[in-house]
Parts: C-alpha cells; structure tokens; sequence
C-alpha cells in the first residue's frame, strides 16, 4: 500500500457508482419536480434532521482524518479515536451521516437509496484495502479487525471465542 492508495484507500472506487446513482437520481428528480419531493416531513424537519447529520457527519469525517494523517506520517495502523469504532470511519459518516443528510436536505425520495448504494460499494471494495491492510500489519490488524466491525459500529461488546 503505497502512495496514492494509502492516502486514497476504496474510497474512489465505492464513491464512484455512488455518484453516478446521484447525479442520475437528482437528475430525475428536477426533470420530473414536484414529483418526488418528500412531502410527509414538512420542510423545516428535512432540514433540520439534515442539518443535524450533515454536522455529525463532517464531525465525525473531520475527527477520522486527523487520526488517520498521524498514523499515515507514524506508519502505524490506526486503532484509536473513530477507528475503535469501526475500521473505515471516513466511508461510515459519509454512508450513515453525510448521504442521508443531503438526501433529506434536497428532500428527494430518489436520493434516499443513495446511502445503500455507497454502503454496497464500499463493502465490495473495501476487500482490497483490508487485504493491504493485512499485508501491510499482519496479525495486529487480524486482531483489530476482529473487535471491530468495518462500517457499522457494535451495540454491544464481541463475544469471546473459546
């Protein structure tokens, strides 16, 4: 894992179909306005629930990227702050904060799928950059990984084998 795909991961990959669906879904959406404007929350809800993910969600992103850049310049596999979490903080608060909040905030019924679409793709391709991952740190990040879930964070602790 060296250059580009260090600093870049599965992240363009997944982001790719996600964008097409997006820009044809908002497509869609203004050649056939009113059509499929969200209209059972009124406006003021859309925004303000939207308002709240989008916040989180950079909060989040923000707070996974500083973590990851100290890890990047160290060279050592990042297990602290997001990362204790779930293993792929970025793509997470972009599938489960960012998408939802502009899909609510364009108040469009095609964007809803949006965040199934980028967490299909990212779990498609996120299998590369584990295995990366897994040459790169070896049996710390086979322990990591198995205390930790790749975008969804736990409700509850792992169970012990044994």
């Amino acid at each position: 894992m060296a250059g580009a795909w260090t600093r870049l991961g599965a992240g363009p990959k997944w982001a790719f179909p996600t964008v097409v669906y997006f820009a044809t879904a908002i497509s869609v959406h203004f050649v056939r306005y009113p059509q499929f404007v969200i209209r059972l929350v009124p406006r003021a809800g859309c925004a303000t629930v939207a308002g709240l993910l989008l916040a989180v969600g950079a909060a989040v992103y923000a707070w996974a990227m500083l973590n990851l850049r100290r890890g990047l310049r160290g060279g050592t596999l990042v297990t602290c702050g997001p990362y204790s979490l779930v293993r792929h903080p970025l793509y997470a608060a972009s599938i489960l904060f960012i998408l939802p909040g502009v899909a609510l905030l364009l108040r469009s019924w095609l964007l809803l799928p949006m965040p199934a679409v980028a967490y299909i793709g990212a779990r498609i391709f996120i299998a590369a950059e584990e295995r990366g991952l897994r040459r790169r740190f070896g049996e710390a990040f086979e322990e990591y990984r198995t205390r930790t879930n790749a975008l969804v964070p736990r409700m509850w602790p792992a169970r012990r084998r044994g």
